[in-house]
């Protein structure tokens, strides 16, 4: 995404010598790129944009350390971080907020700082060195990130349109007490108080835009494919439960969920909730396969891990495209070694780029390999259904949930 700062950088900032001395370079880079907190992966990208510009997500009263490697620098560039307010889906706003001197930590350069805001923001970096862009090493960037909120959640599964049963005959409350019973056994760092069932059909302003008598199909009954809307359910207990809406399928072939990676969005607003299926999308097979119980209860597992913060164990393709990075061939965790042989074998396509999520997929035909003998299969991140059970989630997974989930207001 392409985004017009330079003209716009002046309605925020004075830009004579003579009313601001200070220096300050706008980013200029385009930030085409997002850090995202407590994130593991590699993040080339991040890296060689950090000094000109990449956009840092961000959640109120949380506190964060920036930090790369020192690499030989004898002098720590200064960091400036810039709010983007998004005008369209093109152009921003820019407002300075901080002006931060950098220390040694070790072999690292780190940066600390609170974000004041009052909801989920995106701020923009550079690195000045004198009066101009750093232009050292950064690599190895991280942002970590901690928060006061709680580590409970309670969960809020909107069923939409009609529902059918699933292929092992569940119906939608049998399949919210399997679901409720699976997340506290895998999400065991985090508290998960209770699983509500809500019908998008009573909703009390919404309810007329989803009749219960006809199935729902994401992408397809509505432009937005997350149904957004359904987030932040009007009722004390449920507003900033975590939203998982369940309906008869998603256009998308082979698509069991969806997520926003990283959404950090509980309680109603853009892509706030996750999405998971009765069926599967399969023309190939003449229509559509219905999935078990099991496999819809897997399927929210693994969307929520991206809704908190979790990349697929394996990068694929339609990750590359989403994200427009194409740096990362994983998370990089250690006890999560992915798959060469799913990235080489070209076994994952691509994602509608309009979805702008992460996706687990199920595939009917058979392939070069045998997907099950990927070391990371079992791992509830992995990005294909297979038919291992699953082993959970690894430690470092489980602290990233934690972590988000603190800093995520709810």
């Amino acid at each position: 995404m392409h985004v017009i700062l330079a003209a716009l950088f002046c309605l925020f900032a004075a830009c004579s010598e003579e009313s601001d001395p200070e220096i300050n370079l706008l980013p200029d880079s385009g930030v085409r790129f997002t850090l995202f907190p407590n994130d593991e992966a590699v993040n080339d990208s991040i890296a060689a944009n950090l000094a000109h510009g990449v956009k840092l997500q961000l959640h109120p009263n949380a506190s964060y350390e920036l930090s790369f490697d020192r690499s030989g620098a004898e002098k720590a560039p200064v960091l400036q971080l810039y709010r983007l307010y998004e005008q369209t889906e093109t152009q921003f706003k820019v407002h300075k907020v901080r002006e931060l001197e950098g220390e040694f930590v070790g072999d690292r350069i780190v940066y600390r700082f609170v974000c004041e805001e009052n909801e989920m923001i995106y701020w923009a970096t550079s690195l000045l060195d004198g009066e101009t862009f750093y232009r050292g090493p950064t690599k190895n960037v991280k942002l970590t990130g901690e928060g006061a909120y709680s580590d409970h959640m309670s969960i809020n599964l909107v069923a939409v349109g009609k529902i059918l049963p699933t292929k092992d005959s569940v119906d939608v409350d049998s399949l919210a007490n399997l679901m409720l019973k699976d997340f506290r056994r895998y999400y065991s760092t985090i508290k998960v108080d209770t699983l509500y069932v809500r019908y998008a059909h009573e909703h009390p302003t919404l309810g007329k835009k989803y009749p219960a008598d006809e199935p729902w199909r994401a992408g397809y009954s509505s432009d937005d494919m997350y149904l957004s809307e359904l987030g932040g359910w009007p009722e004390a207990n449920l507003r900033n439960a975590l939203d998982i809406v369940y309906m008869h399928r998603i256009e998308e072939e082979g698509s069991l969920g969806f997520a926003a990676l990283f959404s950090g969005n509980m309680g109603g607003g853009k892509r706030s909730t996750v999405i998971v299926g009765n069926r599967i999308y399969a023309p190939s097979l003449g229509g559509e396969v219905p999935l078990t119980s099991k496999e819809i209860v897997e399927s929210a597992l693994h969307e929520t891990g991206h809704f908190f913060g979790l990349r697929h164990t394996t990068t694929t393709p339609g990750d590359w495209e989403a994200e427009g990075d194409y740096s990362n061939l994983e998370d990089g965790i250690e006890e999560t070694p992915y798959c060469i042989n799913l990235i080489l074998g070209g076994y994952m396509s691509v994602n509608d780029d309009e979805i702008g999520g992460v996706a687990r997929k199920y595939y009917f035909d058979a392939k070069a390999f045998e997907i099950e003998d990927c070391p990371d299969a079992s791992n509830v991140m992995f990005p294909a259904a297979t038919e291992l059970p699953y082993e959970g989630f690894s430690q470092k997974q489980l602290e990233i949930v934690r972590k988000n989930l603190m800093i995520f207001p709810h």
